[in-house]
């Protein structure tokens, strides 16, 4: 993993300054070393974190006639048979996988050259015969990749920070915040600050110098047209099973080669508990190393202790465990945001920090993550909302309340409670209304709440949920497609490449220089998944990830096997804190340079505040995006745009 640098400038002098700037807002990404190449109007930067040649993978790294260059960003897997395929055409002067991008680039092209690559990782390629710049994302956005264009001047950039370093100004994008505080998110082609945008997972950014830059999509997510719920024989199911276990085990497999020694994150859930028990198989010579976050003295709705413990006993691995208290998630949530560059809904955000930290302190470089299966399978409890919507009013009231019931942890996070922003053109457009976007529209109707004047006006000029209808492929890739697969799409563009992988995975985990792999979203396993009929998905309405659960008997406990999808989630701040706590969150929310940002009303705020020790358990829950939004805002302010 590491932090990668482009800058197209006429401007040399600059350009080397703005250069070593923005490496150093990225030493975190590659702490073992850099390296810098030189053009006549460009300048590619890298730092590395050496996981794969440990000894021989310095970038970025040129060909031997000096007419391609490259610097990535991950894992490119399987590049061992790619070498092999290219060893007669190409002189390899490396170790690294990141160098077979060269050979591929010259036999097929930037976009023929993408159907071979397997992995997680960000690159940048420059073509010195034709004076191009490609800066590449992968399909998901698991690595991120930023970019800037002005006056001619191009750069990219693994982070925001490091645009900011080659001295452009931090100021906020006001769009992208308005679409924060109506939806959770802003769409995957902007970062929170001006002028920044990101490569959008899946496609090619593509640079001349003068010019302004331009897309390429090269892959999306195309479920089939199908919206069937069909029972399927004993010998489908067990086909369709073998199969799925077959393409994980592999995905696992190839994510534990490394130079260095691999761990594990650990919840008390099917995804992690599955990935830890296939990684103790795979590496029986040795102890799997589990890492899990703890909370003391918390509902066991939150606390998962007992599961991960009994997983790991039952694997034989090595247990790990992160105690974390609700004074730690506040005294870390500033380090945390300014490290990812994204908001928070709860206190997840810290303790993925503190998680990596000390996975880092126990001498790992690698982990495993479960990330990504419930975008896979449909793993998610408001699906289950989705897929009974069309079913009887007796039988969709007995579901719903059971969901409600059984999930009290996301109730008003992802499933709504109380009013909402106007969703009408989503239903107009699909005929419903993913039971996600329409909980963050009643998270929406909360934050308006307490806008400022100024904001709220801002605000009212922009249907955001209508906007998402233009911003994707709606006709081509979601008309016709069931409803749980269009509510997945839209979760995977927002919510998995913005805040899961970026906020709570690479920005947490970089911050430690921790390197993180998710077989879950090896592209070739997701896009069998894809084509699953939904009945391997979601079982009789009400069994998520059903082929998962029965692929992955063998590696793990019953008590997991049993257990209903339950999202991890730290415990809410407003729920769990002392006095002293509560003190401190009203200070912060009320100071003087929070007022100044005029996002918000200062005198509701401290109402809400003020208010929140008295509130039903229920509201506590639902206030908690509000607060967690508000404080992470502040952060952002105060440590990036300052």
């Amino acid at each position: 993993m590491c932090g990668i640098t482009a800058i197209v400038s006429i401007d040399k002098r600059h350009r080397n300054d703005a250069l070593l700037n923005a490496l150093k807002t990225l030493e975190l990404r590659g702490p073992d070393e850099y390296g810098i190449w030189e053009g006549k109007n460009i300048s590619i930067g890298h730092r590395r974190l050496s996981v794969m040649g440990l000894t021989n993978g310095k970038q970025p790294i040129s060909s031997l006639c000096e007419q391609i260059v490259v610097a990535c960003n991950g894992e490119l897997y399987g590049y061992k048979k790619l070498r092999d395929q290219f060893s007669n055409e190409y002189n390899f002067k490396t170790d690294s996988d990141s160098e077979v991008l060269i050979p591929l680039y010259l036999k097929y092209g930037i976009e023929g050259m993408m159907k071979h690559l397997i992995g997680e990782f960000a690159f940048v390629l420059y073509d010195k015969r034709i004076d191009t710049l490609y800066a590449v994302r992968d399909r998901f956005g698991i690595k991120p990749l930023c970019w800037f264009h002005d006056k001619g001047q191009t750069i990219i950039a693994s982070k925001a920070k490091a645009i900011m370093a080659c001295g452009i100004k931090a100021e906020w994008d006001n769009i992208s915040l308005m679409q924060s505080l109506s939806m959770h998110y802003q769409p995957t082609d902007r970062t929170m600050f001006a002028k920044i945008k990101q490569v959008e997972p899946g496609h090619i950014l593509v640079c001349k110098e003068g010019a302004q830059p331009k897309k390429i999509k090269y892959w999306d997510i195309n479920y089939p047209k199908d919206t069937s719920y069909n029972q399927l024989t004993l010998a489908e199911e067990t086909k369709y099973i073998n199969e799925f276990h077959d393409l994980l085990y592999e995905s696992v497999k190839t994510r534990l080669i490394s130079d260095v020694p691999v761990c594990c994150h650990l919840s008390g859930g099917l995804d992690s508990s599955t990935i830890a028990g296939m990684m103790s198989k795979i590496i029986s010579n040795e102890p799997t190393h589990c890492f899990s976050i703890v909370f003391p003295n918390t509902d066991t709705e939150y606390d998962e202790d007992l599961l991960a413990t009994e997983t790991v006993e039952h694997i034989g691995g090595v247990m790990h465990r992160i105690k974390i208290s609700q004074r730690q998630i506040i005294d870390n949530l500033s380090d945390a945001v300014y490290h990812s560059e994204g908001l928070a809904v709860n206190g997840h955000l810290s303790c993925k920090y503190l998680l990596n930290k000390e996975i880092k302190k126990e001498g790992f470089k690698v982990a495993l993550t479960g990330e990504g299966a419930d975008e896979c399978l449909a793993g998610y409890p408001h699906l289950r909302k989705d897929i009974i919507a069309n079913l009887s009013n007796l039988e969709r009231e007995e579901l719903t309340n059971r969901l409600y019931l059984t999930n009290l942890a996301i109730t008003g996070t992802e499933i709504a409670v109380g009013n909402t922003l106007d969703c009408s053109a989503l239903e107009h457009k699909l005929g419903h209304i993913p039971s996600f976007l329409q909980a963050k529209a009643s998270i929406g109707h909360r934050m308006y709440q307490f806008l400022s004047d100024d904001m709220l006006y801002e605000c009212s000029k922009h249907d955001f949920f209508n906007e998402l209808l233009t911003k994707y492929e709606i006709d081509n890739l979601l008309k016709g497609r069931h409803s749980v697969n269009q509510s997945l799409y839209f979760w995977t563009k927002l919510t998995l490449c913005n805040y899961i992988l970026g906020t709570l995975g690479d920005g947490c985990e970089m911050a430690s220089s921790i390197e993180g792999r998710l077989p879950f979203l090896d592209h070739r396993l997701f896009e069998y998944a894809a084509n699953l009929p939904m009945q391997m998905k979601i079982k009789a309405y009400t069994n998520e990830k059903y082929i998962l659960k029965e692929a992955a008997k063998p590696y793990i406990t019953n008590s997991v096997y049993k257990r209903q999808k339950h999202p991890f989630q730290s415990p809410p701040l407003t729920r769990f804190f002392t006095k002293e706590d509560f003190c401190r969150l009203r200070d912060e929310l009320t100071s003087l340079d929070f007022s100044k940002t005029g996002f918000f009303d200062a005198h509701k705020v401290r109402k809400l505040i003020e208010s929140i020790p008295s509130m039903s358990v229920l509201d506590q829950t639902i206030y908690e995006p509000v607060v967690m939004l508000m404080l992470t805002i502040k952060y952002m302010d105060n440590r990036l745009l300052q």
